[in-house]
C-alpha cells in the first residue's frame, strides 16, 4: 500500500494536517518528558487488540492520536482518539474515552463533528505467569458509549460492549495477544449484537522499539451475514519510560473497486 507523502517544507494536504499536528505534538511533549524508574509502559494503542495489563494504582495514562482512513466511498480523518486510563487498584482500572473529532468527505461533500464519548473499566482476572506457559494472562473490559457527540454522530442509545483479553509470552521478546468482543451497536433503527475478534503478534526489537502485526474482524448479527476483515502492522518508540510514539497502517475489505485502508500516529503519556 502506498500512502500519500509530502514535504514538511510545504503545506500538507488538508486530510493529512491532523496527522502532522499530532506528530509535532509528540515531538514537543517528548522533549519535556521526565525520566524515572517505572514498570514497562504498556499501551492499548496502536493496535485493535487491547492489552491485558492495567495502569498501576495511583497513576494516569493518556493515549491519543489521529487516523486517516478510506471507508467505502468516504475519506475520514479522526483527530483526538483520547483514552484516559487511571489505576484504581492492582486489579481495576477506570477508562474514559473522550470525543474524537471526525471529518468525512464523500463525493466532494464534507461533514464533521465529535463522536460519542465512552466510559468503562478494565479488570484483571488472571496475572501473567512467570516465564512461558500455556496459561494466559486474562483481563476483561466492560464499557459503553455515552450520547455526547455532535448530532450527526450521536447515538440515540448507549452502546455497551464487553471484551475478553488474553496474552501469552512466547519468548523474552515475542508475545501473542487476542481479544473476543461482544457489543450492542445501534444503527439508528435498532440495536443488534456484534461479535469481533483479533490476534496480535508483538516483538520487542530493542528496549525502545516494538513491532506488531495483527488481524481482526467484525461480524454484526444484523442479518447482512457480512464479516469485515482487517490486517495491520506498526511500531512503537519510547522517547522515555513515560512517553511513547506509535505509527500504524492497515487495509480492510474491498469496497467498490478498491480496498479500504487506514494509517495513523499516536502518543502515550504516563504520569
Amino acid at each position: 500500500m502506498r500512502l500519500a507523502s509530502f514535504s514538511f517544507f510545504s503545506r500538507p494536504p488538508p486530510m493529512l494536517r491532523p496527522l502532522v499536528a499530532t506528530a509535532l505534538t509528540v515531538l514537543s511533549l517528548s522533549a519535556c518528558a521526565t525520566m524515572g524508574k517505572r514498570d514497562a509502559l504498556i499501551s492499548d494503542r496502536p493496535d485493535f487488540t487491547e492489552a491485558t495489563a492495567l495502569v498501576d494504582r495511583g497513576h494516569v495514562q493518556v493515549e491519543a492520536g489521529s487516523t486517516l482512513s478510506r471507508e467505502s466511498e468516504a475519506r475520514v480523518v479522526s483527530h483526538g482518539e483520547v483514552l484516559m486510563r487511571a489505576g484504581l487498584s492492582s486489579r481495576l482500572e477506570l477508562r474514559v474515552a473522550g470525543n474524537s473529532f471526525v471529518q468525512e468527505q464523500v463525493d466532494g461533500l464534507t461533514q464533521s463533528g465529535v463522536q460519542d464519548a465512552s466510559v468503562g473499566v478494565k479488570m484483571r482476572l488472571l496475572d501473567a505467569p512467570e516465564g512461558r506457559s500455556w496459561r494466559p494472562a486474562l483481563s476483561v473490559i466492560a464499557h459503553s458509549t455515552v450520547p455526547t457527540g455532535a448530532r450527526i454522530y450521536r447515538s440515540q442509545r448507549v452502546q455497551p460492549e464487553v471484551k475478553v483479553l488474553t496474552a501469552w509470552s512466547l519468548t523474552d521478546r515475542l508475545g501473542f495477544s487476542s481479544n473476543l468482543n461482544v457489543g450492542r451497536p445501534f444503527d439508528g433503527v435498532r440495536s443488534f449484537t456484534e461479535y469481533a475478534g483479533s490476534g496480535s503478534l508483538g516483538f520487542a526489537a530493542t528496549d525502545r522499539i516494538g513491532l506488531y502485526a495483527e488481524a481482526f474482524a467484525f461480524a454484526p448479527q444484523d442479518g447482512s451475514k457480512v464479516v469485515s476483515k482487517y490486517v495491520n502492522s506498526g511500531f512503537t518508540f519510547l522517547f522515555s519510560p513515560d512517553v511513547q510514539l506509535d505509527v500504524r497502517g492497515g487495509i480492510g475489505p474491498h469496497s467498490t473497486q478498491r480496498r479500504d485502508y487506514f494509517a495513523g500516529v499516536g502518543l502515550v503519556v504516563r504520569r
